[in-house]
């Protein structure tokens, strides 16, 4: 084998390996952690009510379920503040996220909390999920 078929070989192999890789990460398994962007835009007058479901209950049992909180903010500027929520998720990866959300949908301590902050009416009117992985020059978090 001379040279250039050497060179044109480790061509082939290294665009099927990007390729593979570009594969996962648009199928969302790019091997390692995957973080869920997630926007609640809430009916009016019912932030607060979302706020405190959050904030006593619901983040616990995403944690007990495996899905870390990386953080949560309310838009300071018109026209979300006062009616949005944003938040991060992180979870190991786009497959455990799918299991954690499985569970979290039937968690009777999150069906029953629902119910209860729900009696008047819900609380979100629509809500925009954006999964992401990070990338090769971002800070580790």
């Amino acid at each position: 084998m001379n040279r250039r078929e050497v060179l044109q070989g480790m061509g082939a192999a290294m665009m099927f390996s990007t390729a593979s890789g570009l594969a996962a990460q648009a199928a969302g398994d790019a091997g390692g952690p995957v973080y869920e962007l997630r926007i609640y835009h809430t009916f009016e007058g019912k932030l607060e009510p979302l706020l405190k479901r959050f904030r006593e209950q619901e983040t616990k049992i995403f944690e007990r379920l495996g899905m870390h909180g990386v953080g949560y903010w309310t838009p300071t500027d018109e026209p979300l503040k006062g009616r949005t929520l944003v938040y991060m998720l992180k979870h190991k990866s786009r497959a455990a996220a799918a299991e954690s959300w499985a569970k979290f949908g039937k968690d009777p301590e999150w069906v029953k909390l629902k119910a209860e902050s729900e009696a008047n009416g819900a609380l979100v009117e629509k809500h925009d999920i954006t999964f992401m992985t990070l990338t090769d020059f971002s800070p580790k978090v």
